[in-house]
């Protein structure tokens, strides 16, 4: 393929055929943000001396930068390649409870804009196309270009998502329920689209450019208003027979519990998710308070509230040892809101997974395992994985573009 000069449309056109050397290329340093020879040779099972050759006809076009050097030890530093950030952008949209945050991403990995437009709570499926359209409209013109220009839109939503696009049912988007993503949004946007559940878009983000860099196996579990989880395996998401795989906020732990917003009872998210925090601590002071709040005034030292939080964490330990059962992970990444806390959260729910977990015998000198951290995106690792569902060229459900 032939190009003289980069455009926004290049990165489309070199992935149409994804099976030649420079698609294999393109997608591997898409995925990865900037990555050496050695490494895109592994991804794409090229020799060395083929990567080497391939880049160097990227590079003379523009579509490969040689950025920086990376020193390992006392070796020479080696080199790192990135795709040209012109060559294309593309749009991660989170549907959320009251909002809809939109980001614009190129494919070096730089965040080029970000806003969340405010909605009305359990606002309708078809409100959301306008509000979508016009704010990608303006961001994309404030770029010098327009929403044909993307290379795709991902959209994260806070409900699962079957592999066709349709939404599933889900506590925080109740009104989305048997949506068609592709049909409502596809004749609104015209571009390619993308989509999963937010949790799958929150640890592609960490997979990334976050906490599990590097990792092939993990599961990260999201504690914020709701309760939701991805898992990871052999660095390709799990996401079940209808999309709804790792929908541990929605794990029944007592049959004749809380009801809960999906509509069974005693579930996980009735007893750590944010609302049911925010539920007792209005009921027990009186306060209103959003999540931000009730976790700020925690940490200032309020004793109901950081008792609160400390029985959550406690609760959610309890939840992960059910997790560990089945899946024994390597790696729980832990984000959202209620993970803001740090180490009042995170490692109080890693004591309590301990305690409650079946015990192992000690391996590798003692260290024990699974390892939790916390995650690095606690604010916008939905937009940013959508925006990832893009570079990945995965959970692609609408193919539709405005011809010119």
């Amino acid at each position: 393929m032939q190009l003289t000069s980069p455009s926004p449309h290049t990165f489309g056109a070199l992935i149409a055929d994804p099976g030649t050397p420079p698609a294999r290329l393109a997608l591997a340093l898409a995925r990865r943000g900037e990555a050496t020879a050695s490494e895109l040779a592994a991804d794409t099972s090229m020799s060395r001396s083929a990567v080497s050759t391939v880049l160097g006809d990227m590079r003379s076009t523009g579509i490969v930068l040689d950025v920086a050097t990376r020193q390992a030890g006392m070796g020479r530093p080696t080199l790192l390649h990135s795709l040209n950030p012109v060559t294309g952008t593309c749009a991660g949209i989170l549907l959320g409870l009251e909002g809809i945050r939109v980001s614009l991403c190129d494919v070096a990995h730089r965040v080029l804009t970000d806003e969340t437009v405010p909605v009305a709570r359990d606002y309708a499926p078809q409100d959301a196309g306008p509000v979508l359209r016009d704010t990608l409209e303006r961001h994309c013109a404030g770029l010098g270009l327009r929403t044909a220009d993307l290379i795709g839109i991902g959209i994260a939503v806070a409900a699962p998502v079957s592999a066709q696009g349709i939404v599933l049912t889900g506590s925080i988007l109740p009104t989305w329920g048997g949506v068609d993503l592709g049909a409502l949004l596809g004749p609104v946007l015209h571009c390619p689209i993308h989509a999963t559940n937010e949790s799958n878009c929150g640890a592609l983000a960490e997979l990334m450019w976050g906490a599990a860099q590097g990792e092939t196996d993990f599961v990260m579990v999201k504690f914020d208003l709701g309760v939701g989880g991805a898992v990871v395996l052999n660095g390709a998401l799990i996401t079940g027979a209808q999309g709804a795989a790792a929908e541990f906020g929605h794990m029944s732990l007592d049959p004749r519990g809380a009801l809960c917003r999906c509509g069974n009872r005693g579930c996980l998210e009735t007893l750590v998710g944010g609302f049911a925090l925010l539920r007792q601590a209005e009921a027990a002071t009186g306060e209103r308070l959003t999540q931000d709040a009730l976790v700020a005034a925690a940490e200032a030292g309020h004793h109901g509230y950081r008792r609160l939080l400390n029985d959550a964490a406690e609760t959610a330990g309890w939840g992960l040892s059910l997790i560990g059962a089945a899946l024994n992970p390597p790696l729980f990444v832990l984000t959202g809101g209620l993970a803001q806390a740090g180490g009042q959260f995170v490692d109080q729910a890693a004591s309590s997974y301990f305690r409650h977990a079946m015990p192992l015998a000690a391996v590798s000198g003692g260290t024990a395992t699974p390892r939790f951290v916390a995650g690095k995106f606690l604010q916008n690792d939905t937009v940013l994985g959508a925006a990832a569902l893009v570079l990945r060229q995965e959970f692609r459900i609408h193919e539709s573009r405005r011809s010119d």
